[in-house]
């Protein structure tokens, strides 16, 4: 299994570039937004996934680890697969997608070429709440005014309200005064 890919780029297509690594060169499809800020001839760095099917070796490359996380969640629900994860991911960040999902903002996933209503209803009813939102433990700190009697959406927005900390507990305490004001 091929976790990361580290290479320089030497061609640049409308859904992949060629990544070369000790001599081989890698294709690895990407969404059209990562794909838009490579450079070929620059060297670069990616998490990927190697999907196998009977008649094909598919490597798929994310700039950042959230991005790769996100695609293996959408890849795991029934009916998505690689190619429509990627689209998924071109709508935005990995922020807005999974804010988005998590709101169950159902017609903004349906602006992906070939996903319908139920679908993205589907996508929402699988991933609802399971997203780690935010990087550096957001999730955690949400999970534990949960935890504490508070909603989900009410945690969230008091996350969002709070100072920025560096530590989990130090943004869980600032998240609980803003829900104690």
């Amino acid at each position: 299994m091929i976790i990361t890919l580290a290479g320089n780029v030497t061609h640049r297509a409308e859904h992949y570039a060629v990544v070369e690594a000790a001599g081989v060169g890698y294709q690895v499809f990407m969404s059209k937004n990562a794909l838009a800020a490579l450079k070929p001839g620059a060297d670069v760095r990616f998490w990927t996934h190697e999907h196998l099917r009977e008649d094909a070796r598919e490597l798929y490359g994310f700039q950042t680890q959230a991005e790769h996380r996100l695609f293996l969640k959408l890849v795991a629900i029934s009916g998505i697969g690689p190619k429509m994860a990627l689209n998924i991911l071109a709508l935005g960040s990995v922020k807005d997608i999974e804010t988005t999902i998590d709101r169950a903002d159902v017609d903004w996933l349906t602006r992906v070429p070939g996903i319908g209503k139920k679908t993205a209803q589907k996508i929402v009813l699988e991933l609802k709440g399971k997203l780690a939102i935010g990087e550096g433990g957001d999730e955690e700190v949400v999970n534990a005014l949960v935890n504490l009697g508070y909603g989900r959406d009410q945690a969230r927005d008091a996350l969002a309200a709070a100072p920025s900390e560096k530590s989990v507990e130090d943004r869980l305490r600032a998240a609980l005064r803003v829900l104690g004001k």
